[in-house]
């Protein structure tokens, strides 16, 4: 006769909450056991799965020192002079309104004309899944051709866009937009030596984490029917260190953008019932 037994894990990579060796980005950590985690030689039937997990979608597509800056000549608000401006946009998840707003923002900030109108704006064109950019006033230009601007995110090719000889000028970009740079994260642990199959591959993937929710907030990821993952490795084995780590769909490492994680991890497994004599 064999019983179930059941060891249930909840862990967090909040170092308030005991992770250690968090990676700068926030993607990785490790748990130290206060007391070992030990499964029987003979327990049979091993698995693993999630059961619960937290991801905030904070995950940023602009990244600072990398594609946060918007080269663009427009006149200037005091004498309508055109003025070169190099607009830096903080680090964050953009959809194309927040880009948009944050854009003026800046140039209205070095002293760029925005009034009547917006000097640029961008809009949807969502029957192609491409994005219009509109220059308002004449002689404006955008240089896309620096490698640290946010082109591949609005779609453009290197170029440079103007000076304008009409006003308003749209031109609309060569590619569909590309701000979800992300699909899904998967959560990963060396807990099981091959995980979840991906395609052809393991890589030691325990969970998928669907995005469900709107830029900064919460995914709380409760699977209906979880995987449940087969870890006969761990029998007999006693571990007092687990690291988990968290990717996207390409199985890239993630910037949380300072925001924790969690996953409640269930192990199962089977062992002999011993009955005692009479």
């Amino acid at each position: 006769m064999m019983v179930q037994q059941e060891i249930s894990i909840l862990v967090s990579s909040d170092p308030a909450s005991g992770a250690r060796n968090v990676s700068a980005d926030g993607s990785q950590f490790e748990i130290q056991l206060e007391g070992a985690l030990s499964i029987p030689a003979e327990a049979v039937n091993i698995t693993l799965d999630v059961e619960e997990s937290t991801v905030w979608w904070v995950v940023p597509n602009i990244i600072t020192g990398v594609n946060d800056k918007l080269y663009i000549t427009v006149p200037r608000a005091s004498d309508n002079a055109l003025t070169a401006y190099v607009v830096v946009i903080p680090q964050g998840l953009y959809d194309l309104t927040g880009l948009n707003q944050a854009i003026n923002r800046e140039l209205q900030n070095q002293g760029a004309k925005i009034d009547p109108n917006n000097t640029v704006n961008l809009l949807p064109d969502d029957a192609t899944q491409r994005v219009e950019i509109s220059l308002t006033y004449l002689g404006s230009e955008i240089d896309f051709t620096p490698i640290d601007t946010f082109r591949d995110i609005l779609g453009f090719n290197s170029q440079i866009i103007g000076p304008t000889i009409i006003a308003p000028y749209i031109q609309v970009a060569d590619n569909t937009a590309s701000f979800n740079q992300v699909n899904y994260f998967l959560i990963h642990s060396d807990l099981t030596n091959k995980g979840i199959r991906f395609n052809n591959q393991y890589n030691q993937t325990i969970s998928q984490v669907l995005i469900d929710v709107p830029p900064g907030s919460q995914i709380v990821s409760r699977p209906f029917n979880p995987a449940k993952i087969n870890a006969h490795e761990l029998g007999g084995s006693k571990r007092t260190t687990i690291r988990f780590w968290l990717t996207d769909d390409k199985n890239r490492a993630v910037n949380t953008n300072g925001e924790f994680f969690t996953c409640r991890v269930a192990i199962k497994y089977l062992i002999p019932h011993i009955i005692s004599g009479v």
